[in-house]
C-alpha cells in the first residue's frame, strides 16, 4: 500500500501542490496531473483505482495512464516522497 512519507508535508499552491521533505530540507513542487495522483494516493486511493479514474477523468487510454502513474510512484518511492506499507 503506498502513503504518502510522514516526513513530507504538503500545500496547495495555485492548482499545484507543494510538497516540503522535512529529512533533507528540500522543496519539491508537484503539477497538476502528478498533484492529482498525489490527492488519490493521500485519499487511500491504490493502483488500478487510481490509473481508471484518472484515465477517465482525462478521457486518455487506460495503458498510458498506467504507465504514466507507474513512472510518477517510482520517482515519488525513489525520492522519498512516498512510501510503501504491507
Amino acid at each position: 500500500m503506498l502513503i504518502i512519507a510522514p516526513h513530507i508535508s504538503w500545500n496547495p499552491v495555485e492548482g499545484e501542490l507543494a510538497l516540503f521533505d522535512s529529512r533533507t530540507g528540500a522543496y519539491h513542487a508537484l503539477n497538476t496531473s502528478g498533484a492529482t495522483i498525489w490527492r488519490a494516493i493521500a485519499s487511500g486511493q491504490q493502483g488500478d483505482e487510481i490509473i481508471d479514474g484518472l484515465a477517465a477523468t482525462y478521457g486518455v487510454p487506460r495503458d498510458a495512464m498506467a504507465a504514466d502513474v507507474a513512472a510518477f510512484v517510482a520517482d515519488a518511492l525513489a525520492r522519498g516522497l512516498l512510501a510503501e506499507t504491507a
